[in-house]
């Protein structure tokens, strides 16, 4: 059985997940409330005109929240938020415009993409921008092949282990950043789904699921794209360690030497059939 509990994920951060979405909602409704799954309460809410709606069946039988591209937005109340994040999120796209501001951290109430991003997911006329703040106002711009109506993983973000981070579909992407100093927020932070504070950047697609964690390697990030690649039927990269089979436990970490040492290594499970 496949590893389904992102809980177990030391570094969990927010969980959101099409299964607190089809409990509460039918096709066609408002989304008002997407509840955290992880435990820490920290939900995602859209009030009126300006929440998405529910779609149900929309990516691969799940119910997914659908944003218009005008003005949808859902938005978590502030949370504290004490180092780096990395977010994994299952979207499509309906229209590849010239802004879809997929998901967004930053420390102001409302987005705001020049100042004080602490992470943030936009896709734009073919290449993903990654937004960071250190103090100034800093983008990195990555390549990569996004198709209208079809279902993506997109991990980004910022981590001491793994630096800025972006990877489509379990590719990771080439980093050809500016100068971009990672930030180490300490501070009180807020998650913007479907907007970014920049003009026109409203999300028009959907989102199924959002996961936002931090990471001690990569690999961590493998499991996550696992669980998503095998929930949502999505084919990941040549080369993922979760390409073939789907993560059977959650990543584990324990003393290498089991004499004290702060060295960890990573049990790996994978069904070999």
């Amino acid at each position: 059985m496949a590893w389904t509990d992102m809980t177990q994920l030391t570094g969990l951060v927010a969980w959101y997940k099409p299964e607190s979405l089809a409990s509460s909602y039918s096709d066609g409704d408002a989304i008002t409330t997407w509840a955290d799954s992880s435990g820490n309460s920290r939900d995602l809410t859209g009030s009126g005109l300006t929440a998405p709606v529910a779609a149900a069946s929309a990516i691969n039988g799940y119910m997914a929240a659908d944003f218009d591209g005008n003005d949808d937005i859902l938005s978590s109340a502030g949370y504290s938020q004490n180092g780096q994040i990395v977010v994994s999120v299952v979207f499509n796209l309906d229209v590849l415009k010239s802004y879809n501001a997929i998901f967004n951290i930053d420390d102001a109430s409302s987005p705001v993409w020049a100042a004080n991003v602490l992470s943030n997911l936009v896709y734009s006329s073919g290449n993903f921008l990654g937004g960071i703040d250190s103090g100034q106002h800093k983008y990195a711009i990555h390549n990569s092949a996004c198709s209208a109506a079809t279902d993506h993983i997109a991990t980004f973000g910022v981590n001491t282990a793994v630096g800025f981070y972006i990877a489509i579909d379990g590719r990771v992407q080439t980093n050809t950043a500016n100068g971009v100093v990672a930030a180490t927020p300490t501070t009180t932070a807020y998650m913007f789904m479907g907007y970014a504070g920049l003009s026109g950047s409203y999300l028009n697609g959907k989102v199924v699921e959002a996961i936002a964690y931090n990471v001690s390697d990569s690999s961590e990030i493998s499991w996550v794209e696992g669980y998503l690649a095998n929930k949502y039927g999505i084919t990941l990269a040549d080369g993922h360690l979760f390409k073939n089979a789907a993560p059977e436990n959650a990543p584990t970490t324990y003393n290498a030497t089991g004499s004290g040492s702060s060295s960890t290594v990573h049990a790996k499970f994978v069904r070999l059939d």
